[in-house]
């Protein structure tokens, strides 16, 4: 075995021949610049702390647009908001063959280095992630139907455009509990999410208030689809640690961050989100504990009261404040082209599934009954109800089991708020829950389950739990390991 010093300089030569190469590679356009810069940035922190590594990570994904296309008119996302970290290599590189982008290879740096650390100072260990069978069997069904499709004459690339966020998902749920081996650890990776959906909240104020000067149609955004639903579950966390009074410092940023958050969820104008945050709120309700409960309703009802004032005082007004409430009345209107486009949609799922119960498999179509108009590249392979399309997908079986995996990994965390003894650990299994829950209910009405940020963000808390599960398993506090 390579003792640690000759390790880490192999680590850092092997490192700096890939960042030569791949500048080399991807010339003086692109992202060349910003890799010569993070390369060895994210290779030392990761060898420092791994788990600074992937909240490096979590904090560039958050704070990065997928689609800023899909922004109002007149908005210019800011530098790091339109990084191609999503992007294909291929676009923007001579590797035609590589159809992988930037966050697929910093997961693999990561895993990488992770695993090089360990082995070369003997203290490699691997933790089954949350719910174990439940991810065995999820993960493998996805791997299947996209083999069958392909098999079956499914389009390479598209079935790899399909799969890829649950591949987030399915990974980083893995993937997480190996490397948070404190406390400290959980603590700043929260803290770094926090603070870049913070930063996205005020960034999406900035560009409604100064950029559009509150002048925004019904059908329009200022933040991207997923922010919205990405602020909920943080929202819920702040109101467990102030239950628990823990963990001061997290619990200042997200007092900092909240405001913001909730004024983008309202104004941004995404119905998913509204009805996501009630449902998930109901959901919370039951979850928690009857001394967790009253402080919960403390803070909800005078909430809950302020909306029910708001919405007395606009309903109907033409006004800017008006607008979300008008949005949201949208959800009951028959003749509003984008409901009637979910339910011909609907239509057209159900038939295919009635059709192919064994699923058609990634890459192929769904088929159509009644004709929908081409929105955009893929509407005839990845439609709006994203939970039907698994079930279109994988098929009855395979829709079963990875549904079975969100309905497990719910029940692990309801049952981890009731027992875990660390409040802190009580707090985001909790979290981890609702996160799912939010995540299934948008995902009904939306694109989310095929979007790279809220999948790896849904997988982050998902890996969370399998942590903090295993460190109260421990019977202790979670320790340094020998090369800490």
């Amino acid at each position: 075995m390579l003792a640690p010093s000759r390790t880490q300089e192999i680590l850092l030569i092997g490192a700096g021949a890939l960042l030569i190469a791949v500048s080399v590679t991807v010339g003086a356009e692109g992202p060349a610049p910003f890799l010569v810069l993070a390369l060895p940035a994210i290779v030392a922190l990761s060898w420092w702390r791994p788990a600074y590594g992937l909240a490096f990570l979590m904090g560039v994904v958050l704070l990065t647009d997928q689609y800023g296309e899909i922004l109002a008119d007149g908005i210019e996302p800011f530098l790091l908001q339109a990084l191609p970290i999503y992007t294909n290599l291929e676009d923007f590189t001579p590797l035609s063959f590589v159809y992988a982008n930037l966050v697929e290879l910093w997961i693999v740096l990561l895993v990488a280095v992770w695993f090089v650390r360990g082995v070369a100072h003997g203290a490699l260990r691997l933790r089954a992630p949350a719910c174990p069978l439940a991810w065995v069997l999820a993960a493998g069904t996805v791997a299947a139907t996209f083999a069958g499709g392909i098999l079956t004459g499914g389009d390479f690339k598209i079935a790899l455009w399909e799969v890829r966020a649950l591949g987030y998902l399915f990974g980083l749920a893995w993937f997480v509990p190996q490397v948070l081996e404190r406390r400290r650890d959980l603590v700043v990776l929260l803290s770094v999410m926090a603070v870049a959906l913070g930063a996205k909240a005020l960034q999406g104020l900035y560009f409604y208030f100064v950029v559009l000067r509150m002048q925004m149609d019904l059908e329009d955004t200022f933040l991207a689809h997923e922010d919205p639903v990405m602020f909920i579950p943080l929202l819920f966390l702040l109101i467990l640690l102030v239950h628990f009074r823990i963990t001061p410092g997290l619990t200042r940023i997200l007092a900092a961050a909240t405001p913001p958050m909730v004024a983008g969820l309202v104004l941004t104008q995404r119905r998913v989100a509204y009805v996501s945050l009630v449902l998930c709120g109901v959901i919370f309700a039951v979850l928690l504990q009857p001394a967790a409960r009253r402080t919960y309703a403390r803070l909800a009802v005078p909430v809950a009261l302020l909306g029910a004032v708001y919405v007395a005082a606009f309903y109907g007004s033409s006004s800017p404040l008006g607008r979300p409430i008008e949005r949201a009345l949208l959800l009951f209107d028959s003749t509003n082209e984008s409901n009637l486009y979910r339910v011909v949609e609907a239509e057209d799922l159900r038939h295919t599934i009635d059709v192919h119960p064994w699923g058609v498999g990634f890459g192929q179509p769904f088929e159509m009954i009644r004709d929908l108009p081409k929105v955009w590249d893929l509407w005839e392979y990845i439609p709006h109800n994203e939970i039907l399309w698994i079930w279109v997908k994988a098929g009855t079986p395979g829709f079963i089991l990875v549904m079975y995996y969100f309905a497990r990994v719910l029940a692990q965390a309801a049952w981890a708020h009731r027992a875990l003894r660390d409040p802190l650990f009580r707090a985001v299994a909790a979290v981890a829950g609702i996160a799912v829950v939010n995540q299934l209910v948008v995902a009904y009405y939306e694109l989310q389950l095929t979007y790279a940020r809220n999948m790896l963000y849904l997988g982050t808390l998902v890996g969370v739990l399998a942590a903090v599960t295993a460190w109260d398993a421990a019977g202790r506090r979670p320790r340094r390991l020998r090369w800490a």
